[in-house]
């Protein structure tokens, strides 16, 4: 089994931070590390969508522990697409946002200052998973993202508290993060911020093809109690319904072989493009998930229809992906949903 507290520490000779959700790194000798969260031996078997967007930092986060006044992280970002493009990088103390950090291509000096923390803030944190004094730079959801320095007086945060329990994510881009304003508001996070978990997002932005070896990767990971996976949209235009029954049948054969006492719960599509043409696929593809779900028949594993989470006026013009608003529903109809199980 694959240990989910990982004790990637950067720089690894004199510790400053925790890299949460990065498996592996890749030194390039001008950026820096490129921050991976899965490995690079999987990340190469998986179908050409997925190995491009798995390099993404969807859910990684640097965390730390602020001893002096400021700190200055150097991070390169590389979007995958050659475009024009900025993004952001998302500052949280303890459970609560401080801060947004707008990047742009190359490289990106971040600096933060120390937060001064409100006496009244003791009113409201007991009641988050996180030490109220954790500094979680939460990393973009998008492209690639290289660490090249950090200066200041931090220190990694051994003993401070994080949840006790896991949620891992897996799914498309709208798991991955597509459309949602800032990687803190993307459905995966706000869900884990609902359940009181540390999150490992998996999503895989075109690329959720249901491999039978990612599959596998994700059962062998330990530390969780939770999981999600979001099936069908990478391929309900390309792939007949027998060989998407096929596919479904071993992705879950595969999931259920290592989930033990956890909890899976199975959604499919959300509302978009197909069902407001009618298109018959949609639901087809559906059933089979559905389906699927029931012949298992394993305790651990849930169905939840993607249709019940997500409104269509909470949609984005593709017809695809969600809404902020939509990320927002997502998480909240899934939270409940998920909490009638636990």
């Amino acid at each position: 089994m694959i240990e989910w507290r990982e004790t990637m520490l950067y720089p690894p000779n004199e510790p400053k931070v925790v890299l949460h959700h990065v498996t592996e790194v890749v030194e390039d000798e001008t950026k820096g590390l490129r921050l991976c969260r899965i490995p690079e031996k999987l990340r190469l078997t998986l179908n050409e969508f997925a190995q491009r967007n798995a390099q993404s930092a969807a859910g990684s986060e640097i965390r730390f522990r602020m001893t002096g006044e400021r700190v200055e992280i150097g991070l390169w970002w590389k979007p995958h697409l050659e475009t024009p493009i900025t993004t952001m990088a998302s500052l949280v103390v303890g459970g609560l946002q401080a801060e947004i950090f707008y990047l742009h291509v190359g490289y990106n000096r971040i600096v933060i200052n120390k937060v001064e923390l409100r006496p009244e803030l003791n009113m409201i944190l007991p009641q988050y998973a996180y030490d109220r004094e954790l500094y979680r730079l939460v990393l973009p959801y998008q492209g690639k993202v290289y660490l090249a320095s950090v200066e200041g007086e931090v220190e990694p945060p051994y003993s401070m508290k994080i949840p006790n329990k896991g949620y891992l994510a897996y799914g498309s881009s709208i798991t991955h993060g597509a459309s949602a304003w800032s990687p803190t508001g993307t459905y995966a996070f706000r869900l884990a911020q609902l359940l009181g978990s540390d999150l490992r997002n998996f999503g895989l932005a075109g690329g959720a093809k249901l491999e039978p070896q990612m599959a596998d990767y994700l059962m062998e990971l330990e530390g969780w109690e939770i999981a999600t996976v979001e099936l069908g949209i990478n391929v309900v235009y390309d792939w007949t319904a027998e060989e998407f029954r096929e596919a479904v049948d071993i992705f879950l054969a595969r999931l259920a072989a290592g989930l033990g006492d956890r909890k899976l719960f199975v959604i499919d599509m959300f509302w978009f493009a197909m069902d407001a043409s009618g298109d018959p696929k949609a639901d087809q593809f559906r059933e089979i998930v559905q389906q699927a779900v029931c012949k298992r028949n394993h305790p651990g594993i849930i169905g939840i229809p993607g249709r019940d989470l997500l409104d269509p006026d909470n949609q984005t013009v593709d017809l695809v992906h969600p809404s902020q608003a939509g990320m927002e529903q997502i998480a909240q109809r899934l939270y409940a949903a998920i909490t009638t199980h636990l």
